[in-house]
């Protein structure tokens, strides 16, 4: 199990890197309506890149730990 760990640690990192890509790359519209839903689009995908970071982080701590 303890050799899977940096390797998990390396998916996550990269789906987060993936993520926080494709929120960047959300078209924010010029309308106040379309403006808000895109905000709130590009949000979500930041928050899915966060948590795939945060799982990165934790995952590579508890290897450290372990190893």
């Amino acid at each position: 199990m303890t050799e899977a760990l940096p390797y998990i640690s390396i998916i996550s990192s990269l789906i987060a890197a993936g993520l926080g890509i494709r929120a960047a790359r959300i078209e924010i519209r010029n309308s106040m309506d379309d403006f808000m839903s895109d905000i709130q689009r590009q949000g979500r995908w930041a928050g899915y890149a966060a948590i795939a970071a945060w799982v990165a982080v934790v995952v590579q701590g508890i290897d450290r730990l372990v190893g």
